[in-house]
């Protein structure tokens, strides 16, 4: 019997809650509210910062909001915007329907919020919008992504990982696929560059639907790099993510692309032994002058020579490398090894070795 009448208390208890949350949730529900706001192609809802720049504004240099709103079942009295988080408000044109505008101040942050009236008087919270951080620089789209690629190349050669990462979306698509495999790629490059100097130019920007869109030229130089590298690399940026980068690709700045040339070396009899040539072709290297290649002679399984051979560009910038030594006898079962090494090349990575031997 005890427990049956517990059971049925507890019964009595849930349905009061039951009942109590529908209401509250109904309550909620009847409340007037903001239901869109946007200032051109750009949505304030729950959106903590928007930055507006020249293409954002009127004809009449103007800030232009939008949206709409209901009144929880009467009428919409009145929409009002502060543009001070709630300190001062101003009466939007319109109802459900509304707009309102004003001239903005350059390089300056607002903090917008929204609230509703309705026709019973009811007012709507406006924590229910929330506080958008709203800051107009007066510059063209160009400029804001020049800006954007400025920040990027200044992380790079920086050889900050964690702010370089910081400007990169968790949405990351390629090239590399994903945010990980990205931060991968950039940390091998910051441990093994030195001296970087990275140029970034935009060339030309296109504002598509859920992402901006840019072609940007890009010049980078390192120690070890004879000559700059160039190209045109495609990147797109997030408007609704801080201008974060979504997407890179055709010609790559960063170490996911193989740059560089493979080297040679090449041993030969000149007029036949103990005279021998020593050939080495690298376009990475030209331009340098000169280059060294590790020789050993072998005879009869001693070591007659093991040291270094200087060879000179020839033709100068050609990128081939020629040199010669002669040696007192070259008996039978003799053996000549030369080895090409350069560990720092114009990509750093290579850890170029080359090995030829006569015969």
């Amino acid at each position: 019997m005890g427990v049956n009448k517990g059971l049925y208390r507890s019964g009595i208890g849930i349905i009061f809650l039951l009942s109590f949350l529908i209401s509250a949730w109904g309550a909620a529900a009847d409340e007037p509210s903001i239901t869109s706001a946007r200032i051109g192609a750009k949505e304030l809802m729950r959106q903590s910062e928007v930055t507006v720049i020249k293409e954002d504004l009127t004809r009449d240099r103007e800030v232009l909001i939008v949206g709409q709103a209901q009144g929880g079942g009467p009428q919409v009295e009145k929409v009002e915007v502060s543009l001070d988080n709630g300190q001062t408000w101003k009466e939007a044109a319109g109802r459900e329907r509304w707009q309102y505008q004003f001239a903005p101040l350059p390089n300056y942050t607002y903090y917008l919020t929204l609230r509703v009236t309705n026709a019973d008087g009811v007012v709507s919270d406006p924590k229910r919008f929330g506080t958008t951080r709203l800051t107009y620089l007066p510059i063209t789209l160009t400029e804001l992504i020049q800006q954007q690629a400025d920040e990027l190349a200044r992380a790079y050669m920086s050889k900050n990982l964690e702010r370089y990462m910081g400007l990169i979306s968790r949405d990351y698509q390629s090239m590399p696929p994903g945010w990980h495999r990205l931060r991968r790629a950039i940390e091998n490059d910051f441990r093994s560059l030195n001296n970087i100097t990275l140029r970034f130019t935009v060339n030309q920007v296109f504002n598509l639907k859920g992402t901006i869109m840019a072609d940007i030229h890009w010049r980078l130089t390192y120690a070890g790099l004879l000559e700059p590298k160039e190209g045109y690399v495609e990147i797109h940026f997030d408007p609704a993510d801080h201008l974060k980068i979504i997407l890179q690709r055709k010609d790559l700045y960063f170490g996911s692309v193989i740059i560089g040339h493979n080297g040679s070396v090449l041993v030969t009899s000149v007029f036949g032994p103990p005279a021998f040539e020593f050939t080495v072709t690298d376009l990475d290297k030209i331009g340098a002058t000169f280059v060294s290649v590790r020789v050993r002679f072998v005879s009869g399984g001693v070591v007659q020579f093991d040291g270094n051979v200087t060879l000179t560009e020839t033709p100068p910038r050609s990128g081939t490398f020629t040199g010669s030594r002669t040696f007192s006898a070259f008996p039978a079962l003799s053996t000549i090894t030369a080895t090409y090494i350069d560990e720092i090349t114009s990509d750093w990575r290579r850890n170029l070795r080359r090995t030829d031997t006569f015969p």
